[in-house]
C-alpha cells in the first residue's frame, strides 16, 4: 500500500469530521459507538467495546492508545481549506485519527496493531484503569496526545487531589470568639505553590467553601488542592506539608496518579524519533506539566511514549484546530515507528 499523501489526507478529513460531529464529553463516550462501528467496517478492523465505553479497533500486541472523551463545551466542527476546528480536534481526536490510519496501514502490511480510544481520560481515566486491571499486556504502547507534531513526551507529572475538611464552633458573628475562616486562610496561603518550574510541585487551591449564614461563624471549612508533582518527589512529603499546616483537620486523597518518566533509549521513544527523522523532521524530547493515561499505562509495558499531532497550547480552549498536514506527518511517524517495533517484536 503506497502512502499516497492526498489519499491519506482525504481519509483523515472524513474520519475527523465524523468523530468531531459527535459530542463526547467524559461520561458520554457511548454516543460514538455508531461511528466506531462504521470505521471498523470501512477499514476491515475488529471492534471491541468495553464496559466503560472505550473502543478498541483491530488486534495485536502493540497498542496505539488515545482517548475519545473531551472536556465539556461543544464546538461544532468546521473545515476551512486544510484546517479543521471543533471540540476535540487537538485533544485528542486528531491524534486518534492518525492512529487509526496508521493501524489500518500496518494491519494491511501484516503488522498487527490495536488502536484504543479510551474513555474518561479528561476525568479519572476509567478507560485506562479498566485496561490495566484487565490483565492485558502489550509489547509497546504509544499514547496519542498533542505534542506539537515534532515533540515526543517522555515524562508527565503526577496528580494528587487532596480534600481538607476542618471543623469549628458556630457563634453569632457579633460576639464570636473564634472564626474558622480566619484560622485556616493563612494555612491555604502557606501550603499553596503556583506552577513555577517543572522540578517543583504545584499545589493549587481550586475550591474553598465555608459558612451558610450571614450572621453565624461557620462550623465547617473545606478546601480542595490540585497537586501536580514531578518524578522524584514523594507523595508522602506533599501530604505531610499540607497536614502540618492544617493541624486538627481531616485530609483525604480523592485521586492519586504517580508521575511517569522514561529514557531516550526506550524502544517506543527511539522508534518515534526515527519515525520523524525519516521525514526530515528533527524530534525533541519534552516533559509535560500535566498527567495523561501514560502515567497509568506504563504498568503494562516499560516501552511507552507519548506523541501526536496538534498544538498542545490549544488543548481545552475554544480555539481547537488542527491541519491535515499535521495529521499526515503524525500518521507517517506512527507507521515508521511501527515498522521498527514490529521487526523487533
Amino acid at each position: 500500500m503506497q502512502l499516497e499523501k492526498e489519499l491519506l489526507k482525504q481519509k483523515a478529513r472524513k474520519l475527523l469530521e465524523q468523530l468531531l460531529s459527535v459530542y463526547t464529553p467524559s461520561g458520554q463516550e457511548g454516543l460514538a459507538k455508531g461511528i466506531f462501528q462504521k470505521i471498523a467496517d470501512e477499514l476491515n478492523l475488529n471492534l471491541y467495546v468495553t464496559s466503560t465505553n472505550s473502543f478498541f479497533l483491530g488486534d495485536g500486541e502493540i497498542l496505539l492508545a488515545s482517548h475519545i472523551d473531551t472536556v465539556p463545551g461543544y464546538i461544532p466542527p468546521s473545515i476551512l481549506g486544510e484546517e479543521i476546528t471543533g471540540r476535540g480536534a487537538v485533544d485528542a481526536k486528531g491524534p486518534l485519527v492518525s492512529m487509526i490510519l496508521a493501524s489500518w496501514i500496518m494491519n494491511e502490511r501484516g503488522c498487527k496493531v490495536q488502536v484504543g480510544a479510551l474513555s474518561d481520560e479528561e476525568n479519572k481515566s476509567a478507560g485506562a484503569r479498566e485496561l490495566v486491571s484487565s490483565g492485558k499486556r502489550f509489547s509497546h504502547i504509544i499514547v496519542g496526545e498533542p505534542t506539537n507534531t515534532t515533540h515526543i513526551a517522555v515524562e508527565y507529572r503526577g496528580l494528587l487531589r487532596i480534600n481538607v475538611n476542618c471543623h469549628g464552633k458556630p457563634e453569632h458573628s457579633s460576639s464570636a470568639t473564634d472564626n474558622i475562616i480566619l484560622k485556616y486562610i493563612p494555612a491555604i496561603l502557606e501550603s499553596s505553590q503556583l506552577p513555577s518550574q517543572y522540578s517543583s510541585p504545584s499545589i493549587v487551591p481550586t475550591i474553598v467553601r465555608s459558612g451558610d449564614s450571614p450572621n453565624v461563624t461557620p462550623s465547617d471549612f473545606y478546601v480542595h488542592f490540585d497537586v501536580r508533582y514531578p518524578y522524584g518527589i514523594s507523595e508522602g512529603d506533599i501530604l505531610s506539608k499540607i497536614s502540618e499546616k492544617f493541624e486538627g483537620c481531616d485530609l483525604t486523597v480523592g485521586e492519586s496518579i504517580p508521575p511517569v518518566k522514561v529514557g531516550p533509549s526506550t524502544p517506543a521513544v527511539r522508534a518515534l524519533m526515527r519515525g520523524l527523522l525519516q521525514q526530515g523532521v528533527k524530534p525533541s524530547l519534552v516533559r509535560k506539566g500535566g498527567t495523561s493515561d501514560m502515567n497509568l499505562l506504563i504498568s503494562i509495558t516499560p516501552s511507552i511514549a507519548t506523541y501526536g499531532p496538534g498544538d498542545s497550547r490549544l488543548e481545552h480552549t475554544e480555539f481547537e484546530r488542527i491541519t491535515l498536514d499535521e495529521i499526515y506527518i503524525a500518521t507517517l511517524t506512527y507507521v515508521n515507528a511501527l515498522e521498527e517495533l514490529c521487526l523487533k517484536h
